[in-house]
C-alpha cells in the first residue's frame, strides 16, 4: 500500500470519527440533554481528594445554571477563613459530599451559607466552614476533619450522612473492621485523579469538560460503572456479608457495611469531642422511589442512633409535599436538592442547634 492510500484511509478514518463525535454531541442537545457537570478535584497532601483550590467553573443542567467559587483554601466559599477563631465567634464545620458543597445551588441557597446566615439572624456570632468535597463518603470525612478542619478550632462538626456512604466507605479502602475494630488500612485513595490533574493542563479538555454533552454523558456513564465495579470487588475482599444485605435507594448493603460506617462515626464523634467539640449528623433523605422519603441512617445500630441521632428532615420534607407539591430534590441533572429542600433541612439544623446549646457562649 503506498504512502498517498495509507494517508487517504487515516484521513477518512479521522472524518469519520469526528462525524461520529459531532453526531453524538448534536443528538445529545436535541434529542436527550445532558447535565455539564465537570468535577474540578484534584490530590491533597493527606491522600484524599480536595476541591482545587482557587477555581471557579459552571454547572449546567436543564433545572439550573450555577457557578462555584472555591477559595484558596479548597472551600466553596468567597471568604478565606483566619487559623484563629475571631474572638467571641463559634465556628461550624461541615464535611460531606456534593450536597453539603451544595451542587446545583447558587451559594445563597447552600445548606453552609443558609445556617450560618440563620444562626447569625437568631443572633449567634458564628462562622460556617465548608469542607465538603463531591463524593466523600464518611471514610473521607473523618481524614479531612483530622487534617484539616481540626486545625480551624469547631465548636460544632456537620457531618453529612446519605446511603451512598456505606458504598463509599467500602470503597476508599481508607479503613476496615479487623476483629470488630476499627483500623486505617490505607493513607491514600485518589480514584482517577493523577489522570485529571494531567487533563486538566489542557485548555482543549477543559472546554470539553465544560461544554460538551456528548462527554459528560460518557464521563458520568463510564465513572458509574467503574465505582460500581470497585464498591463491588471491595465488599467481597471485606469478606462475607455477614447476613442478608438490604436494597435502599437502589444499593444493596450488608452487615458490614453498616458496621464499618457505625464504627466511624462513632470514632468521629469520639475525636470530635475530644478536641472538646461537638458532632451532629445531618441526614440525606433517599428519594427513591420518587418523592417518596426514607432515611438509610435507621439500619444504623440503635446505640449509634442513640448517641449520634441525625438531624432529620423528612417529616418536613412529607408535610411541604403534601401541603404544596413542594420540588424537593431537582428532576434532572444529579438531582440534588431545590433551594426548598435546602432551605428545610437548614431550618430542622438550626433548630437542632440551638436546642442543643452547643452555641450558646456565642450568641
Amino acid at each position: 500500500m503506498t504512502g498517498a492510500k495509507i494517508l487517504r484511509k487515516t484521513a477518512i478514518v479521522i472524518a469519520l470519527a469526528l462525524w461520529t463525535l459531532a453526531f453524538g454531541e448534536l443528538f445529545m442537545r436535541l434529542i436527550e440533554p445532558q447535565a455539564l457537570m465537570p468535577r474540578y478535584v484534584t490530590g491533597t497532601p493527606y491522600g484524599i481528594r480536595g476541591n482545587i483550590p482557587g477555581a471557579t467553573y459552571h454547572h449546567y443542567t436543564p433545572d439550573v445554571s450555577v457557578e462555584y467559587r472555591i477559595n484558596r483554601q479548597g472551600m466553596r466559599d468567597d471568604r478565606t477563613f483566619a487559623d484563629a477563631k475571631p474572638a467571641g465567634t463559634c465556628r461550624i464545620a461541615m464535611l460531606g459530599d456534593s450536597y453539603f458543597v451544595g451542587y446545583e445551588l447558587d451559594l445563597k441557597d447552600t445548606i453552609a451559607h443558609r445556617i450560618e446566615a440563620g444562626l447569625r439572624a437568631a443572633g449567634y456570632k458564628v462562622e460556617v466552614l465548608n469542607f465538603a468535597v463531591s463524593g466523600f463518603g464518611t471514610a473521607e470525612n473523618l481524614i479531612a476533619y483530622r487534617k484539616e478542619a481540626r486545625a480551624f478550632h469547631p465548636d460544632l462538626v456537620l457531618m453529612q450522612w446519605q446511603v451512598t456512604d456505606y458504598d463509599d466507605n467500602v470503597r476508599s479502602g481508607l479503613f476496615a473492621l479487623k476483629d470488630g475494630a476499627l483500623v486505617q488500612t490505607s493513607d491514600r485513595f485518589l480514584p482517577g485523579v493523577a489522570t485529571q490533574d494531567k487533563l486538566m493542563k489542557s485548555a482543549l479538555y477543559r472546554t470539553l469538560a465544560d461544554h460538551s454533552q456528548l462527554y459528560n454523558f460518557l464521563r458520568e456513564q463510564i465513572g458509574w460503572r467503574a465505582k460500581q465495579l470497585l464498591a463491588f470487588v471491595r465488599k467481597r475482599e471485606a469478606g462475607p456479608a455477614g447476613g442478608e444485605e438490604v436494597e435502599q435507594n437502589t444499593y444493596l448493603i450488608s452487615p458490614i457495611q453498616v458496621r464499618l460506617a457505625a464504627a466511624l462515626l462513632t470514632e468521629a464523634k469520639a475525636e470530635v469531642e475530644r478536641d472538646g467539640a461537638h458532632m451532629m449528623v445531618v441526614d440525606i433523605p433517599n428519594r427513591t422511589p420518587e418523592r417518596v422519603f426514607s432515611s438509610s441512617y435507621d439500619l444504623m445500630p440503635p446505640e449509634v442512633k442513640q448517641a449520634l441521632p441525625p438531624v432529620d428532615a423528612i417529616p418536613l420534607f412529607r408535610q411541604a409535599l403534601k401541603k404544596d407539591g413542594a420540588t424537593l430534590f431537582f428532576p434532572h441533572g444529579a438531582r440534588h436538592l431545590t433551594p426548598t429542600g435546602a432551605a428545610l433541612l437548614s431550618g430542622e439544623a438550626i433548630r437542632r442547634i440551638e436546642e442543643s446549646g452547643t452555641l450558646r457562649g456565642c450568641r
